[in-house]
């Protein structure tokens, strides 16, 4: 994005020499003890000059933000955001706001915003930021993210919102919460007194009666009170002022616009297309050579213009007096020649490389045929920076007005509403290029053969991410594959298919958690193995869901060759979205060796090549399932300490590493709760992998809680998920599985109850047989020498006398032992404790 479209839309408006301080507005903002300040009025009540005047009798960090109609792309408006707020920061705060708006284009907003928090909490320094006109946001996910920001907002930051209308924001919850001052039109209009002051920094001598008609008249209005000056003020005119934009228009008109000389009436007629004016493309529109010298003549007259880059001269309109001046616009000219004025602006931005502005003023001016030929021209550009939503609406625009739009506009549109995930719509999308192949057989002309291979690869794309369908997506690539593809640019294009997911189970691709047999997922991944799609991050993705499989199907033998692989793609891609599950996976195998301090440190190394904080903190998580895997529940606690609470809440991995040591620690209703939500949104969302988890935990915990046979029947269903993909180290990962899984065996063998069936036995032997083929995590590794020799003999079924006997102790030094042992290992008694001997 251009510079100077930065320095527009994020820097503080400067506030005129003859601007009053009113001490009424200034008392509520100092005062004001809450996280969100809400400055709500119609147009032309002073809102921007508020706050900017507040602002400027600060000493504390401020950044600002004017939003317009353009900003309703979720990662436009968030990028500009952080720009805004990286410029009142510390040097090495700025560095790390960088470092976000450098991210993958793809990182999902939730955990940009968690990101963001992340940074600002980290400084103590009191910061102040504005988002003016944030009225013209009406995306739904902008909405929610910003409650996300405002909720979880550091102490020593304050949000101020200026609107001109009530927007979709939880304002009840933080009114509640004391989070909010609001001010309004009451508090915004000037009194008597002010507007008394206000003429005197005017010089302009008026007396009481003078006054009090323009009080009368005005109402306190704020752009009443600037019209009047400038109008000089008619006391024949006897219509009061009021704040409806139909009056302003005809005031504008009447008082200011038509009392200009007629070559500067067309100056100001053409450059109101413009969003901000350049000497330079304010000549091209008005084929005149002087448009710098009349913008600071403009200026000085203080003609609703204002300098928003003073090194540069970049100007713009005051929004009422432009939307006044495209009104008069289109009263003086026909349509043909508003048409041509759109086109001449549209490729002045173009030609001065403001591509995303000329295509924009190029829409609205209905200039459709440049506007699709610059989106085809610089599509890669637009998706790969993040502006996904920008590219919808710019599609819908065309499509909507009947425009002939270049099949590869259409696949990629297609394949963008699905990385967003409107699966539906891109499914639709497939279906009506293919009727218009139908209609006109465009995938048969080699002009297009490009996008023919396009549209497989994105319709395969489709077909997996909306229905799991990888024997129809594999068809698919295969036939791309027989066509010979002629090459396309966006083959170079790095996808993530992993956005937030610790394991790639859980992702779309992953099928979350459907696990698809190994035959099945190899005639899809084996097209991507092999000749021009080797090199592809999907490729890499296809290495690092087989190692995941292979891991939880308890198959090692090939398992460290994909994981490998997936690392190496991992690395060249630069993709935390596979390299940290994929560390996280090494990790698990070293601990399965017993090899704790291996799998700490792979993990150390996945933070030292990570930056995202979101995936830092993923890894986090993992480091203290690592510590409970060794007994150690202290460091665990510890690791989980530094989680961000904000991101915690969305977690499940999260949460079930902490209901682990809950249960260590025999906080059984408190892990029990947290077991129960994750359960809960786990089948909410078909999350698989995560709901036969959460199962297997609330088996443990009800087994504790001594609910024996609802503890069975919880693993049962568990079991009756699992079995269709054969889970097998999900359960036996867990230290007290085995056990459970005993039992089960022993009721089943008791039990003539039909629903019992539904699980086989043949599945229940196999994950027992795993469990004496490779162990389970060895808790009794916990134990100290002199305990493992007390439980030695405990498992042989000597009593506390006989042991105290053979080892020389007292009976009480033995109780003693006992109750340490019985702590390590999360059992109870002496029954419980003996079942976790090793089988022989």
């Amino acid at each position: 994005m251009p510079n100077i479209l930065l320095a527009s839309k994020t820097t503080i408006p400067k506030i005129s020499k003859h601007i009053i301080h009113r001490q009424r507005l200034t008392a509520i903002f100092q005062q004001a003890q809450a996280k969100l300040i809400v400055v709500q009025a119609p147009a032309g009540y002073g809102k921007t000059t508020s706050v900017s005047s507040w602002f400027y009798q600060l000493d504390s960090a401020v950044a600002w933000y004017t939003v317009d109609q353009t900003d309703n792309d979720p990662m436009r408006y968030w990028k500009l955001l952080m720009h805004a707020i990286s410029h009142a920061l510390p040097t090495e705060s700025v560095a790390r706001i960088t470092a976000i708006l450098h991210a993958q284009p793809q990182l999902p907003l939730a955990y940009l915003v968690d990101t963001f928090l992340h940074e600002l909490a980290q400084s103590t320094k009191e910061i102040h930021i504005m988002i003016d006109d944030y009225h013209h946001i009406h995306n739904e996910a902008i909405h929610q993210m910003m409650t996300r920001l405002i909720d979880f907002l550091p102490e020593h930051c304050v949000i101020y919102l200026a609107s001109r209308s009530t927007v979709s924001l939880p304002f009840i919850k933080w009114r509640l919460n004391h989070y909010l001052v609001e001010i309004g039109v009451e508090q915004l209009l000037f009194t008597y007194e002010e507007i008394k002051e206000f003429y005197h920094k005017l010089n302009r001598q008026m007396d009481t009666k003078e006054l009090q008609e323009v009080f009368d008249r005005t109402e306190g209005w704020a752009i009443g009170l600037q019209l009047t000056n400038l109008a000089r003020f008619s006391k024949a005119d006897d219509e009061p002022l009021k704040g409806s934009n139909s009056y302003v228009t005809q005031y504008l008109v009447k008082e200011i616009f038509a009392k200009l000389d007629p070559p500067l009436q067309t100056f100001l007629l053409y450059t109101s297309l413009l969003e901000q004016l350049t000497p330079a493309t304010c000549n091209l529109l008005t084929a005149r050579h002087d448009a710098q010298q009349v913008l600071v003549e403009l200026e000085k007259q203080g003609l609703f213009i204002s300098r928003i880059e003073a090194q540069q001269q970049i100007y713009k309109y005051h929004n009422l007096f432009r939307q006044t001046l495209r009104q008069e616009l289109q009263k003086q000219f026909s349509h043909q020649d508003i048409l041509a004025l759109y086109e001449k602006a549209a490729v002045s931005l173009y030609n001065s490389g403001h591509f995303l502005s000329a295509i924009e003023l190029a829409l609205s001016g209905e200039i459709f045929t440049y506007a699709e030929q610059w989106i085809h021209e610089h599509i890669v550009t637009f998706l790969s920076c993040g502006q996904s939503t920008s590219y919808i609406n710019w599609m819908n625009i065309l499509l909507a007005n009947g425009c002939e739009v270049h099949p590869e506009l259409m696949v990629m549109y297609a394949y963008t509403l699905a990385v967003l995930h409107n699966l539906d719509e891109a499914y639709q999308m497939i279906v009506e290029l293919e009727q218009k192949n139908e209609a006109n057989q465009w995938m048969e002309k080699a002009e297009y053969a490009s996008a023919v291979d396009d549209f497989l690869g994105v319709k395969a794309y489709i077909v997996v991410m909306k229905n799991g369908n990888l024997a129809q997506g594999a068809e698919y690539i295969r036939q791309r594959l027989e066509r010979k593809p002629a090459g396309s640019k966006w083959d170079a294009i790095f996808i993530q298919y992993n956005q937030k997911e610790h394991m790639l189970f859980r992702t779309n691709i992953g099928s979350k958690g459907k696990l698809l047999s190994d035959e099945q997922a190899m005639s899809f991944f084996a097209k991507f193995r092999t000749g021009e799609f080797r090199d592809l991050s999907m490729t890499g993705y296809s290495y690092g869901m087989r190692a995941e499989k292979l891991y939880e199907w308890h198959r090692f033998d090939e398992l460290s060759i994909e994981l490998e692989e997936a690392l190496r793609a991992g690395h060249q891609f630069q993709d935390a979205g596979l390299l940290v599950p994929m560390y996280m996976l090494k990790s698990k195998i070293a601990v399965l060796d017993n090899q704790y301090i291996v799998a700490q440190a792979v993990l150390d190394h996945a933070m030292e090549i990570v930056s995202e904080h979101y995936w830092i903190d993923m890894i986090r998580v993992m480091k203290a399932l690592v510590f409970l895997r060794e007994n150690h529940i202290v460091q665990a606690e510890q690791e989980l300490a530094k989680f961000e609470e904000n991101i915690a809440m969305d977690s499940p991995f999260y949460s079930l590493v902490k209901a682990r040591i809950l249960l260590m620690k025999e906080q059984l209703l408190e892990a029990q709760q947290l077991i129960v939500e994750v359960r809960s949104q786990a089948e909410q969302q078909g999350q698989l992998s995560t709901w036969i988890e959460a199962m297997t935990l609330f088996a443990t915990c009800l087994a504790k809680q001594e609910k024996t046979e609802e503890a069975l029947w919880t693993l049962h269903q568990a079991l009756k998920l699992a079995e269709p993909y054969q889970y097998i180290r999900t359960f036996m990962d867990e230290p007290q599985t085995y056990t459970l899984l005993k039992n089960y065996k022993a009721l089943r063998q008791q039990s003539s109850n039909k629903e019992w069936s539904e699980v086989s036995m043949n599945y229940v032997e196999h994950l027992l047989e795993c469990a004496q083929k490779h162990k389970q995590i060895p808790v009794l590794e916990s134990l100290s020498a002199r305990e493992r020799e007390i439980f030695s003999l405990l498992s042989e079924g000597a009593s506390n006398k006989e042991i105290a006997e053979q080892l020389f102790l007292s009976e009480g030094t033995i109780r003693v032992y006992l109750s340490g042992i019985y702590s390590k290992l999360g059992v109870k008694n002496r029954a419980q404790a003996i079942l976790l001997k090793p089988m022989e």
